[in-house]
């Protein structure tokens, strides 16, 4: 039997990563750039958790297991909707 809390929270550990990675890359690089800007950057953080959803489904050999799935996208998703969510309030100066 799968114990689906440790991949889990593998992947919450991933999400965790990319959200870091995603703070450094707004400050560096969408940071005051207008509304065309963080258009681009909520795109941004789309793909980042797609990509990092891929990649642990990949690395940890989860395409066959439809359960571990579903719950590996649910929560990029959670995690996507909330960093865009957040970074959609920021003001634009």
């Amino acid at each position: 039997m799968v114990d689906y809390s440790v991949i889990e929270s593998d992947f919450e550990c991933s999400c965790g990563d990319v959200i870091k990675d995603l703070a450094q890359v707004y400050k560096s690089d969408y940071h005051g750039g207008g509304p065309g800007r963080l258009e681009a950057f909520l795109d941004l953080i789309k793909h980042a958790f797609e990509k990092a959803e891929a990649a642990f489904i990949n690395t940890h050999s989860l395409v066959q297991d439809p359960e571990a799935l579903r719950r590996i996208r649910q929560i990029a998703k959670m995690h996507a909707k909330k960093c865009v969510e957040e970074y959609a309030k920021v003001p634009l100066v």
